[in-house]
């Protein structure tokens, strides 16, 4: 009997496990027949996080970038910085050869000339002034005057001579800096370096921009400008929040505040009305964004999470009414009204009226 008792255990573990099998295949057939007798077209209502959002195409653009131009007319004879590299206010940017004009010289030298009489027409007031002050003909108050009209007239004269002497020879005794030195006006990157050395380049003037030697910006302080369709706009406030997608980042989001909406539209190729907006962007640490970077702005307006929901296509309205189609029996149907909610465009938030084991039809 002992002997024949591992064999019977081996026969009953047998048979249980080919019961189990025939409920496993049983059970798959049973799921097969049951989706399998979904009608066609019929979907059974899903939940889902639905969201009323408009999207901006722009890009990612410093919020001031700073053109730096020369003081003087001259040839670039060397460029110290390169781009991407970051710099201080005041710090040495470039260095030119000056080739100051004879009309600008003959200018500087009127001023001196002119300056220098109207010193010496003050040492001289001043010489008559104190001889009458000392005769008791003139009070300390106007001797007082009259020095201080000499004062002025000195340090006329001396910022005309510096002026000359700066003109002629791109220096001076009397100042630190050179005029034939180009120098960062505010901290932050070389964006990019716009001439070559041994070009000519000019001042800006009434007539001419000058020439722009590098552009700075602060990659710090970042915006995104895009455009948004008109029916959009209507509906944006400064202060809303947005989500920034950018191209060449793929997998991260940046998050950033609506700071302007333009209030006059432009009209595109295909005659639509678009409106640019700005958003100031949050940067994250360690991560460096390039100024132009392409981006994708959303501005959610709505959002509802864990919503039943079916395919906005399988709804039939009276008037405005909404009703869909349910299979209530084999080849019979009823349409039932709904109370919709939100919707995305594709699928829509049901309220009222269905329930998640009903089968919905195409209308």
């Amino acid at each position: 009997m002992s002997k024949r008792l591992p064999g019977m255990l081996m026969r009953g573990l047998l048979v249980v496990g080919l019961l189990i099998g025939v409920l496993m295949i049983g059970t798959r057939l049973l799921s097969s027949a049951t989706v399998s007798s979904l009608p066609l077209g019929a979907v059974t209502p899903t939940r889902a996080t639905l969201q009323d959002k408009a999207i901006a195409a722009g890009r990612v653009v410093p919020r001031n970038e700073v053109k730096v131009k020369p003081q003087v007319n001259g040839i670039l004879e060397d460029v110290v910085v390169r781009p991407g590299q970051w710099v201080k206010k005041g710090d040495r940017l470039a260095k030119l050869r000056l080739l100051a004009s004879p009309v600008d010289i003959n200018v500087a030298q009127s001023e001196l000339n002119r300056a220098k009489m109207e010193l010496d027409r003050a040492e001289m007031e001043v010489g008559r002034r104190q001889r009458l002050h000392d005769q008791r003909f003139v009070s300390d108050s106007e001797l007082q005057d009259q020095q201080l009209r000499r004062q002025l007239a000195k340090e006329k004269f001396e910022a005309a001579k510096r002026d000359l002497e700066l003109r002629l020879k791109g220096a001076s005794k009397q100042v630190a800096q050179s005029i034939n030195e180009v120098r960062a006006t505010v901290d932050g990157m070389v964006l990019e370096r716009l001439v070559d050395v041994g070009d000519f380049v000019i001042k800006s003037n009434d007539l001419n921009e000058g020439t722009t030697i590098v552009s700075l910006a602060d990659m710090n302080q970042l915006l995104f400008k895009g455009e948004v369709e008109e029916v959009v706009a209507g509906r944006l406030q400064q202060g809303m929040p947005l989500v920034i997608t950018i191209g060449a980042l793929p997998g991260q989001e940046f998050e950033a505040e609506l700071e302007y909406i333009a209030p006059k539209a432009k009209k595109t190729d295909q005659g639509r009305n678009t409106f640019e907006i700005h958003a100031a962007l949050q940067v994250k640490q360690g991560v460096f964004i390039r100024a132009g970077y392409s981006a994708i702005a959303e501005v959610i307006f709505s959002r509802h999470e864990n919503v039943l929901t079916v395919p906005e296509s399988h709804l039939l309205f009276h008037g405005t009414q909404p009703f869909v189609k349910v299979q209530t029996a084999p080849e019979h149907t009823e349409e039932r009204a709904i109370i919709t909610g939100l919707s995305d465009g594709i699928r829509i938030e049901v309220v009222e009226g269905l329930k998640e084991t009903d089968w919905v039809m195409i209308p």
